[in-house]
């Protein structure tokens, strides 16, 4: 669904630079943590990381007919991590620090990532922020914030992990082949992947298809996926 994609390049743009995981933000990175089948906590990067997952979503009340561009309730997660393997470590002194003035201990791991916990809400919440105003427009209103942390010395490497779990109510998905509202926040989101030459745009384009406009007649059936039969009980307009 666009919006889910939407959402992930949204918030993944708005946080690179942000945080102190610089640039290491990534986009459903399935390997960035993992856990092995021996229950034991792995991850694939090598310096701390900010990962974004968009996991399910469920529309319950409200459905018309047969509308599938409705997205309702989704669940999105951004995820921080960070291992002894990732730290500096001083080659005059031998001293490991997560960062300079902070040394590699549990404590300060889990500092580090209530500190970049923070950054994230700072970096989302931003109103300068171009990229964060996308993704608070893609949805209407947040209805669950769960926090969690996870941790691990099975492999010999320590591993910390911060999870943001959010049920956010998404937006439909635009109607294929319809044009976009120059006002909308989708009209706004192609504005912008367009600004930046976004590797994705031109398969997102293809997606929302040729944007000229429609008959009603076609709208309706693709907007709330009428039968032939139906639309003509509505007294829809026909080609």
């Amino acid at each position: 669904m666009l919006g889910r994609i939407a959402l992930r390049i949204a918030s993944v743009e708005a946080l690179k630079g942000n945080t102190l995981v610089g640039d290491n933000v990534l986009d459903s990175q399935i390997g960035a943590l993992d856990v092995a089948s021996d229950s034991s906590i792995r991850t694939d990067q090598e310096k701390p990381f900010i990962s974004i997952y968009v996991e399910g979503g469920r529309v319950t009340d409200g459905l018309d007919l047969r509308a599938l561009h409705r997205t309702g309730q989704t669940d999105f997660t951004i995820e921080t991590g960070i291992t002894t393997s990732m730290v500096v470590t001083d080659p005059d002194t031998g001293v490991s620090e997560v960062i300079p003035g902070l040394p590699a201990t549990d404590r300060a791991f889990e500092f580090y990532l209530d500190a970049v916990g923070r950054q994230i809400v700072n970096a989302m919440s931003d109103p300068d922020n171009e990229w964060a105003e996308i993704w608070r427009g893609l949805c209407s209103g947040v209805s669950k914030i769960e926090r969690k942390r996870t941790s691990d010395a099975a492999s010999g490497t320590r591993i910390a992990a911060h999870q943001l779990v959010m049920t956010l109510d998404l937006l439909p998905d635009p109607v294929f082949g319809q044009p976009l509202a120059p006002t909308s926040i989708w009209a706004r989101f192609f504005a912008k992947l367009q600004a930046v030459e976004h590797e994705m745009l031109p398969i997102l384009l293809m997606l929302i298809g040729d944007q000229s406009s429609t008959a009603e007649f076609c709208e309706e059936r693709r907007r709330y996926g009428l039968t032939f039969d139906e639309v003509r009980a509505l007294l829809v307009p026909q080609p």
